[in-house]
Formats: structure tokens, C-alpha cells, sequence
């Protein structure tokens, strides 16, 4: 009845939720990629904070906030040891 429609609204949010926190991650990736092919090779501290300010400033131009703007910028630190051997290092 009404709490299994309930259920599957919420359902259906939370995956439009996942999806959108998705999309604004591989949409940062991919505004984020041509900055750090110029700044070449950088060591994994440097890359952190260029990388936390990065996300930062993305969070607030694209007005994202909450838990997904810790995310993103949470996931850019973390990304070290994906990229890393694209900088150089």
C-alpha cells in the first residue's frame, strides 16, 4: 500500500541523490584534468592542497553543499594514488 510507495520514493531519491553526486564528481575530473596537466609533476602533499582548494572553489560555483560537497572534496584528496602516475611521480 501507501508505505511501499513511500519505500520505493525513497529509493528512487536516494539513487537520484547517488547519481547527481556522481555526475558532479566525474564533471570536477573532468574540469579539473586540463589544470593539472599544466602544473605537471607535484608531490602528494602539493597535489592534496591543490586538489582540497580545487574542489572547493567547485563545490561553491556549482552551489553544492552538505555531505556531497564534503565528498567531492573528501574523494579529490583521496585521489592521489589514481592520478599519481599521470603527474610525473
Amino acid at each position: 500500500g501507501q508505505l511501499k510507495c513511500k519505500c520505493e520514493d525513497l529509493q528512487n531519491k536516494g539513487k537520484e541523490i547517488t547519481s547527481n553526486i556522481k555526475d558532479a564528481t566525474a564533471d570536477f575530473y573532468k574540469s579539473i584534468s586540463p589544470k593539472l596537466k599544466k602544473l605537471g609533476k607535484m608531490g602528494e602533499k602539493e597535489y592534496k592542497l591543490f586538489m582540497k582548494g580545487a574542489a572547493e572553489n567547485y563545490t561553491k560555483t556549482k552551489k553544492i553543499s552538505g555531505d556531497a560537497a564534503k565528498n567531492l572534496i573528501k574523494d579529490a584528496e583521496q585521489s592521489w594514488k589514481h592520478f599519481s602516475s599521470h603527474l610525473g611521480k
